[in-house]
């Protein structure tokens, strides 16, 4: 009866200790959610210790917490995020590309969508129209990022040389400051993020790379039946909460619209809801 009782505890140790770090057991079928994001990356995700989380962490809540689930949200660096929800130390990190975590798991719908655009200064004439038009152009983007098949192709066929790559906090400060001080000629951020950052002052838009990026709530690979239940929480969710009109609402706090959203269309948003 010791030794079973001891399994039995052994077990249960074990059982803990593989749940992510900020998770815990509500009850019954009821989860906390551990989800992490960098504060620069407003309004997609923001400080999780102001008044906004962002608009994809807001949506990411209110269709877990429709579900009867709990989220909770902390900001790292994207590249340490990726390195915490691989480990399972959190749950999910969120907007990623599904080529930046090819390995995670991964709802069906989306909670954004990115467009790529490069920013030079105001004096500078050369303007992005395809790979062969940067060729003399040095610019600066963010590491841990995933640009599209060719852009990524070019960047790590340039890195260190015509290409220099930044991680950590508020990159997207420190990427404007590498250009106004005349380090690189160009850089490369998300049009959202850039339009939306009050520290743009300078520098133009040259040109933007082709196609959109679906952005999801990317779940740790560490334990797949979690991250799978969460997965298909999230999608009941996100139909309830579009359906009913929270999506909406939440776009609004922000000041967009439907287009920052896949699978969201005037149909659930009305253009004159914003």
């Amino acid at each position: 009866m010791i030794m079973v009782a001891a399994k039995s505890l052994i077990g249960a140790f074990l059982a803990l200790t593989v749940l992510p770090a900020w998770s815990e057991i509500q009850g019954e079928g009821s989860l906390t959610v551990s989800i992490a994001a960098p504060a620069y990356w407003c309004p997609y995700a923001c400080s999780a210790l102001g008044l906004r989380s962002g608009f994809t962490v807001d949506i990411a809540r209110a269709a877990l917490e429709s579900e009867g689930h709990k989220v909770v949200y902390k900001n790292l660096p994207y590249d340490r995020a990726l390195v915490e929800a691989e480990s399972g130390r959190i749950d999910a990190i969120m907007p990623t590309f599904k080529g930046e975590a090819p390995n995670f798991v991964f709802p069906s719908y989306a909670v954004s969508l990115t467009e790529y655009c490069f920013y030079v200064p105001e004096d500078e004439l050369r303007r992005y129209s395809g790979l062969d038009s940067i060729e003399n152009m040095r610019f600066v983007a963010t590491s841990g990022y995933s640009y599209g098949e060719d852009m990524d192709a070019y960047i790590s066929n340039n890195q260190g040389g015509r290409v220099i790559l930044i991680g950590g906090d508020d990159v997207s400060n420190r990427l404007r400051e590498i250009v106004r001080r005349g380090r690189v000629d160009a850089l490369l951020d998300d049009r959202l993020l850039f339009e939306s950052s009050q520290n743009g002052v300078g520098l133009v838009n040259a040109g933007c790379l082709d196609g959109r990026h679906a952005g999801y709530l990317a779940l740790s690979p560490e334990d797949p039946d979690r991250s799978s239940a969460i997965a298909e929480a999230f999608d009941r969710g996100f139909r309830t909460i579009r359906g009913d009109g929270q999506i909406c609402e939440i776009l609004e706090k922000y000041r967009l619209g439907a287009e920052v959203v896949l699978d969201l269309s005037g149909d659930y948003c009305p253009s004159n809801f914003f």
